[in-house]
């Protein structure tokens, strides 16, 4: 079973900003980019006949309430329309993701969860009709870095359901 938890920040995202301003000020996108937005996104791998019971120790241990809110999904990472979505990833060893999962297993007793990926997803809203050929201009050039990142192009689906905090 795949938990998928999507954080964002509840105040003003500063990297966000900055990759709008970065396109649309110096990469010729004015009139293209409507707004930029930023998740992160965790998927955790899980033994667990009941997901719920193990959300609420994991939402607890890897969101800040005070700066963050989430939206968990179960085995599907249900996702908006509006936006193109640009999922961000390390294809080298993650050591954020290994020390979530680390501190999930040996600090919280959570031996149901067996593996733990991190990503960002990019929320790109884009305003033409080539919007998902212009999310990959911008995830080749800028978003990632190609000697330890990879990317992928997400499709929408229904609004997420699940747990908001």
């Amino acid at each position: 079973m795949r938990i998928n938890l999507r954080i964002w920040l509840k105040i003003p995202d500063a990297e966000a900003a900055t990759v709008k301003n970065t396109l649309v000020r110096r990469m010729g996108f004015e009139g293209v980019i409507d707004d930029v937005r930023r998740e992160r996104l965790y998927s955790i791998e899980a033994d667990v006949g009941n997901p719920w019971r193990l959300v609420k120790h994991i939402v607890r241990e890897l969101v800040n309430e005070n700066k963050e809110e989430c939206l968990v999904s179960i085995d599907e990472l249900d996702l908006d329309d509006g936006y193109v979505p640009v999922k961000v990833g390390l294809h080298i060893e993650d050591g954020e993701a290994i020390s979530a999962k680390n501190r999930l297993v040996r600090r919280l007793g959570l031996s149901a969860v067996k593996r733990v990926e991190r990503s960002n997803i990019w929320k790109l809203y884009i305003r033409s009709d080539e919007r998902e050929a212009v999310a990959e201009e911008i995830a080749r050039k800028l978003l990632i870095n190609p000697n330890k990142d990879s990317y992928e192009i997400l499709r929408a689906r229904a609004r997420a359901v699940g747990m908001r905090q």
